[in-house]
C-alpha cells in the first residue's frame, strides 16, 4: 500500500513535471512570438511601411504630373492648330485683296466661309471659331456640340502680332480660348478667335481611382483651406483633406489643375501588405523568419516596378504623337535644347532636318482628311524605315516633321536627304479611287556658335524647306 503510494505520488510529480515544462515551452514561445512581432514591427513593417507610403505617394505625383502635361499637350496642339488655320495662304490673299480694295466685304466673305470651315472642322475638339477682320466677322464655324455659355475672356485676350489665350471654366465644361493674329509680312490682318473644349479631353485622363479637373481660385482657395499640406512649390502643392489626396498645378487666369485620389485606394498596397505581414508572420514566424522577410520585400518591390512602369507607360505616351509613333512636339523641344546644350559644350552638332508633305492641304480637299491621316502616317513610316536606330523624328505639327540625325555630317547629309525624298517618292498609297504618290521637301541645317538657341536652327531650316517648295517640291536645300 505504501509501495502504490509512493508510484502515484511519483507519476504526480512526473505528470506535473511535464505540465511544468509545457507551460514553460508554451511561455517561451509566446515571449518569443511577442519579442519577434515588436522586432519585426519595429524594425520591418514600419520602416517598409513608411517607404511604401512616400512611394506610392511619389508615384501619385509623378501620375498627376503626367495627366497635367498631357493636358498641356493637348492645349499646345490645340495652339499649333490655331496658327495652322490662321496661316492659310488662300485665306490670307483674299484678304489683302480685300484690303487692296480688289474685292468688298460681301465678297471677302463668301470666299472665306467654306475653307475656313474645312481648316475649322479639321481641328480635335474645336467647338467654335470666328474671323475678325475690321471688326467684322468674315467667317466661322459652330460645331455640333457647342453649347451657349456665359463664358466672358475679352478682357483676358490681348490684341496683338502673338497668340494670346485664356482659360474659362463655365458649370462642368472647361474652355480654352485662342486669340491668334492672321499675319502677313508682319502686318495684322485680323484675328481667328477659336473656343476648343478641354472637357474631354480632361475625361480621358480620368482612371477608375484618380479623377481629374480645372478649378478657378476661389473653389481652390476653398479646397485647399484646413487641408494638411504635405509638399507646396512656386507650381505645384500637395495636400490631404477629408480622405483624399489632392495634386494641384496653377495654370494661367488663376486656374489650377487638381488631380484627386482617395487615402483609401491610394494607400490600398499598404493595408494589404499590413494583412499579409500579420497573417503570414503569426504562423510561420519560428521557422520562416527569413523567408517572411525576402517575401514582404518582394512584394514591395513588385508594388513599386508596377507602379515605375505604369508612370514610364504614361509619359511614353505624353512624348509620342499618337499619329505617327514619332516623338511629340513637346518631347522635340526638350529633345532640341539638350541637344544644343551639349553642342555649346564642344560637342559636333547634329543635322536638323525639317520636311512637311508636298500638296497635303490638295489631298484632303479631295479625298478627306482620314486619306490625309494615311498620307501623313505613311510618310512618317517611310522616312523611319530609312533611317538609324539612334536617329530622332519628330512630329512638329499638322504635317510637319523633324530628324536630328547625329554624326551625319555636313557633306553627307544632302545625299542623305535625297535618299529620304527617294523612299518618300517610291510610296504609292491606294485610296480606293487612285492611287497617291507623295513628296516631301526638306531643308537642312546645323546649329551655329552664334545661335541663341535651337530654334534658330529649326527656322533656317524652316527657310530651306520653303526654298525647296519654291524650286519645284521633292527637292532639297540646305542653310
Amino acid at each position: 500500500m505504501d509501495v502504490g503510494f509512493r508510484e502515484k505520488k511519483r507519476i504526480e510529480r512526473h505528470i506535473y513535471s511535464v505540465q511544468g515544462f509545457i507551460k514553460r515551452v508554451i511561455l517561451t514561445l509566446t515571449a518569443l512570438v511577442a519579442v519577434s512581432s515588436v522586432v519585426l514591427f519595429l524594425l520591418l513593417y514600419l520602416p517598409l511601411k513608411t517607404e511604401l507610403e512616400k512611394s506610392l505617394m511619389d508615384n501619385f505625383e509623378q501620375v498627376s504630373f503626367i495627366r497635367y502635361a498631357s493636358l498641356q499637350n493637348h492645349m499646345d496642339r490645340d495652339l499649333e492648330g490655331a496658327r495652322s488655320l490662321s496661316s492659310r495662304t488662300v485665306i490670307q490673299n483674299a484678304i489683302l485683296e480685300y484690303r487692296n480694295g480688289d474685292m468688298d466685304m460681301d465678297e471677302l466673305m463668301a470666299a472665306t466661309q467654306l475653307r475656313y470651315e474645312d481648316g475649322a472642322k479639321a481641328l480635335e475638339y474645336l467647338i467654335r471659331a470666328e474671323r475678325f477682320v475690321d471688326g467684322t466677322i468674315i467667317a466661322s464655324y459652330i460645331s455640333e456640340e457647342y453649347k451657349e455659355h456665359s463664358c466672358t475672356t475679352d478682357d483676358r485676350l490681348v490684341k496683338n502680332n502673338e497668340i494670346s489665350t485664356a482659360l474659362c471654366l463655365v458649370e462642368d465644361h472647361s474652355y480654352f480660348v485662342v486669340l491668334s493674329p492672321l499675319l502677313s509680312e508682319g502686318q495684322v490682318l485680323g484675328y481667328d478667335k477659336l473656343i476648343f473644349d478641354l472637357s474631354g479631353q480632361i475625361h480621358t485622363l480620368h482612371t477608375d481611382t484618380i479623377k481629374t479637373e480645372l478649378i478657378a481660385q476661389d473653389e481652390f482657395a476653398g479646397l485647399i483651406s484646413g487641408a494638411t499640406l504635405m509638399r507646396r512649390s512656386d507650381t505645384a502643392s500637395l495636400f490631404c483633406k477629408e480622405g483624399f489626396y489632392h495634386q494641384a498645378f496653377h495654370m494661367q487666369d488663376n486656374t489650377h489643375f487638381v488631380s484627386k485620389q482617395s487615402e483609401a485606394s491610394l494607400l490600398d498596397p499598404v493595408r494589404r501588405l499590413s494583412q499579409q505581414t500579420l497573417l503570414v508572420g503569426i504562423g510561420i514566424l519560428l521557422s520562416f523568419t527569413a523567408a517572411v522577410y525576402f517575401l514582404v520585400i518582394q512584394y514591395a518591390k513588385d508594388e513599386l516596378k508596377d507602379s515605375h512602369c505604369t508612370a514610364m507607360d504614361a509619359m511614353s505616351e505624353a512624348n509620342t504623337d499618337p499619329l505617327t509613333k514619332a516623338g511629340s512636339r513637346r518631347f522635340g523641344e526638350e529633345f532640341l535644347s539638350t541637344a544644343f546644350e551639349v553642342f555649346q559644350k564642344g560637342e559636333t552638332s547634329p543635322a536638323v532636318l525639317l520636311f512637311d508633305i508636298d500638296s497635303l492641304k490638295q489631298v484632303n480637299d479631295t479625298y478627306g482628311h482620314s486619306v490625309g491621316d494615311l498620307v501623313i502616317r505613311s510618310v512618317a513610316g517611310a522616312v523611319q524605315m530609312s533611317v538609324r536606330s539612334g536617329d530622332v523624328l519628330l512630329r512638329w505639327g499638322g504635317d510637319e516633321f523633324i530628324g536630328v540625325f547625329a554624326g551625319l555630317s555636313k557633306e553627307n547629309a544632302m545625299p542623305f536627304a535625297k535618299k529620304l525624298l527617294n523612299a518618300v517618292s517610291d510610296l504609292q498609297i491606294e485610296t480606293g479611287s487612285k492611287a497617291i504618290k507623295p513628296t516631301i521637301s526638306i531643308g537642312i541645317s546645323f546649329f551655329h556658335t552664334d545661335d541663341r538657341n535651337f530654334i534658330d536652327a529649326v527656322n533656317r531650316a524652316d527657310r530651306a524647306m520653303y526654298q525647296s517648295k519654291a524650286e519645284g517640291k521633292n527637292r532639297v536645300h540646305e542653310l
